[in-house]
């Protein structure tokens, strides 16, 4: 192990995995929109407050004729040039607009809430899917790791073996026959861990990027398969589809469907709004107002009920029916998926456990044997050929128990995945 080695147990990954990860870094933002959604649609049931000012200055009189008297005795008009406008206009204004009635936009606002409740769980579902991918890759990389050390002391021994039965042929006490078979075994096995150390290398390189690790920093997985998690009990499929957030957002998205049907038949009902609005005006010259002031102020009530939009609605409200049949038959769909994966998953469990039962037994008679042949060498009762090939079938054996339980952990964290208990 090097100084600057980092040693990652599974939960150390897992956080490490999760904080740098893009796509659910890309979740959060679409959950960020969707709540923005929420607010916008809330708005429009919201008052609409807004304010107006302007403020004129004439620089120049502008002169009308206007009649300022009448001669009797000629009953003509006298007209004269007067002063029609003012040195200073100023006009304030404030408007408040209400909606009172819109089911339409009530509409809006409940599907845009649940547009966001759909993307929590969106969110959730990736959370799960990337811990459960993460997982089950630290368990192939310890897998690799272990192949490869296995394959290296298997190499170093067959080479050992080599070496010591060369020195015995050179003796006259081996055959050329035992010399060559040796060769064989342990050149044989150097390719082979050449390629261990290959699919090794490709496993960390997967496990780094995945994790944002630099890919030239040593890492060192501290996680022990000593204690395997136990085979769970079967739960009851509601509790199962409560647990998933891919099923809970098909039963949200369902209700959304409602929601939708109940949006298209809105487009038939009238819509009240209310306003209020007030202003205040002031004209003069030697001041802003003064020599002519005005208010105003004003109570709206307007109802605007549809008639007729071409067909429109009606085939709104089809299309609505239509996505409520969608979301219902995507539900029953999901259900038996959910069912169907269960049973599998178990059963995958079920073999797995199995067989590290089984590998662990085959292991240890290996060792056994192994020992017992090393003895039976020893005492000139066997070959060093009978020790080679012990010695390899306990290789392979403890192959078998690491691949046994890389398949027993990958499938439980399907299982997790599968029962929406992910931790």
């Amino acid at each position: 192990m090097t100084a600057n080695a980092g040693e990652y147990d599974l939960e150390s990954y897992l956080r490490r995995v999760e904080q740098n990860n893009p796509d659910l870094s890309l979740a959060y933002k679409e959950l960020d929109l969707a709540k923005e959604n929420v607010v916008q649609a809330r708005s429009a049931l919201l008052p609409n407050i807004g304010a107006q000012g302007s403020y004129t200055r004439n620089l120049q009189d502008i002169k009308q004729s206007a009649p300022v008297a009448a001669d009797l005795t000629t009953g003509r008009i006298i007209r004269q040039d007067i002063d029609s406008n003012y040195d200073n206009e100023l006009t304030l204004g404030v408007g408040v607009n209400q909606t009172i009635f819109d089911a339409a936009a009530l509409s809006r606002y409940n599907q845009a809430r649940k547009g966001r409740e759909i993307q929590e769980q969106a969110l959730e579902t990736r959370r799960q899917n990337l811990r459960a991918a993460a997982k089950k890759l630290y368990a192939r990389t310890q897998l690799a790791v272990a192949v490869v050390h296995i394959m290296e002391a298997s190499e170093h021994t067959s080479e050992e073996i080599y070496q010591s039965i060369e020195r015995k042929y050179k003796a006259g006490v081996a055959t050329e026959l035992d010399l060559l078979m040796a060769e064989v075994d342990w050149k044989s096995k150097i390719p082979t861990t050449a390629e261990s150390r290959k699919n090794a290398e490709l496993a960390t390189i997967a496990f780094k990027n995945l994790g944002w690790i630099p890919l030239s920093e040593e890492v060192v997985l501290t996680e022990t398969d000593e204690a395997l998690p136990v085979i769970p009990g079967t739960p009851q499929l509601n509790a199962v589809f409560s647990g998933r957030p891919d099923y809970r957002a098909l039963l949200l998205n369902r209700e959304l469907s409602d929601i939708g049907q109940r949006a298209a038949m809105s487009a038939f009902l009238p819509t009240v709004s209310g306003g209020f609005s007030f202003a205040f005006g002031g004209m003069g010259n030697d001041s802003l107002t003064g020599d002519y002031d005005y208010t105003s102020m004003q109570l709206k009530l307007g109802v605007n009920i549809p008639l007729f939009a071409g067909g429109y609605r009606l085939s709104r409200m089809k299309s609505a029916k239509t996505e409520q049949e969608k979301a219902a038959l995507s539900l029953i769909k999901k259900q038996m998926e959910i069912e169907s994966e269960l049973i599998e998953i178990r059963l995958n469990l079920d073999e797995a456990s199995e067989r590290i039962n089984s590998a662990r037994l085959i292991e240890a008679m290996a060792r056994r044997a192994v020992a017992l042949a090393q003895t039976a060498y020893i005492n000139g009762a066997a070959t060093q050929l009978s020790v080679t090939e012990a010695i390899n079938k306990l290789d392979q054996a403890s192959l078998g128990l690491h691949s046994a339980i890389f398949e027993y952990r990958s499938a439980y964290y399907d299982w997790e995945l599968a029962t929406g208990i992910v931790r």
